[in-house]
């Protein structure tokens, strides 16, 4: 725990330290800031420059690059998706988990091989599966005997067969 000032001048100089602190990193916040602007700036500067000393042409046949290699990646991307929704689509045909999606030598089959690969995969799952029954066989019995129903004509029965028990005994 810090000891507390005494003084005005011990509480001035602690405000003092502590706005410095405060100063300083804000400067050095602001500063960082401005070198990365200027970075920036110069960067503009030397693309400008370069494309000054360019032709329209050669400007032309860069920007036409740019969207080429775009175009490019967007394609990759879009080839990406397609293969992985065909390989999702091909595992639930087949009634594999969908976790097998990224499995890297679906990911890495071209089309031909694609549905060799999945029953390659498919009979390794299943290898991983139990086998036999998947629940037990035991059959339960009953331990305890049959309550006897109460409807009337049951208790009608028993009645008449326990008189006949009396009878036949006595």
């Amino acid at each position: 725990m810090t000891e507390l000032p005494k003084t005005d001048a011990e509480l001035q100089a602690l405000l003092d330290a502590r706005a410095n602190e405060v100063t300083e990193s804000l400067t050095a916040k602001h500063n960082g800031e401005m070198a990365n602007l200027r970075k920036k700036h110069d960067e503009d500067l030397r693309k400008a420059k370069e494309q000054a000393g360019k032709t329209a042409e050669e400007i032309a046949q860069e920007r036409m690059k740019e969207q080429q290699d775009a175009n490019e990646k967007e394609l990759n991307e879009l080839r990406a998706y397609k293969k992985s929704s065909e390989i999702a689509q091909k595992l639930a045909k087949e009634g594999l988990p969908e976790y097998f999606k990224n499995d890297t030598r679906l990911l890495n089959a071209d089309e031909g091989n694609l549905d060799k690969v999945i029953k390659d995969v498919k009979k390794e799952y299943e290898q991983t599966l139990p086998k036999g029954a998947t629940r037990s066989t035991v059959v339960q019995q009953q331990s305890q005997t049959q309550q006897p129903s109460s409807d009337d004509k049951q208790v009608a029965y028993e009645k008449m067969g326990e008189f006949l028990k009396e009878v036949v005994t006595k």
